[in-house]
C-alpha cells in the first residue's frame, strides 16, 4: 500500500459515511492533495521531533547535576577551611575529613589530628 492509496482508502470512507458520490479520478485528486497537505503538515504546525525534547531534559540534568557538584565543591572547600581554623593548622595544609568526623593531615606523613 502506498501512501497514496492510504489517502484515497480514507477518503473514500469518509464519502461514503457522508453518502457522498465521488469518481475514482476526484477521488485520486483529492488523495494527492490530502498526501501533499498531510507532508507540509510539520512546516505549518511546527511540532517538534521527540529527541529535541530529550535532548533539552538531558541538558537540563546536566546543568542541574554541575551546580549541585560546584556548591558541593564549595561546601567542601569551606568545611575544609573551617576545619583548619579550629585545629590552628596552616591554611596550605592538606587535610580530609572522615566519614565519622575523623580528621587526617596529608604532608611527608599521614597524621590523624581529630
Amino acid at each position: 500500500m502506498t501512501g497514496n492509496d492510504y489517502w484515497q482508502e480514507c477518503l473514500s470512507n469518509a464519502a461514503e459515511e457522508c453518502e457522498l458520490s465521488i469518481t475514482s479520478e476526484q477521488l485520486k485528486c483529492l488523495a494527492d492533495a490530502a498526501e501533499n497537505g498531510h507532508d507540509n503538515y510539520g512546516m505549518a504546525f511546527y511540532s517538534p521531533p521527540s529527541s529535541d525534547r530529550i535532548h533539552a531534559i538531558e541538558r537540563e540534568s546536566d546543568q542541574r547535576y554541575k551546580k549541585l557538584e560546584s556548591e558541593f565543591e564549595q561546601y567542601k572547600r569551606n568545611a575544609e577551611t573551617a576545619v583548619k581554623t579550629a585545629l590552628r593548622q596552616h591554611p596550605d595544609s592538606r587535610i580530609g575529613i572522615g566519614s565519622y568526623g575523623e580528621v587526617t593531615r596529608y604532608g611527608g606523613r599521614i597524621e590523624r589530628i581529630q
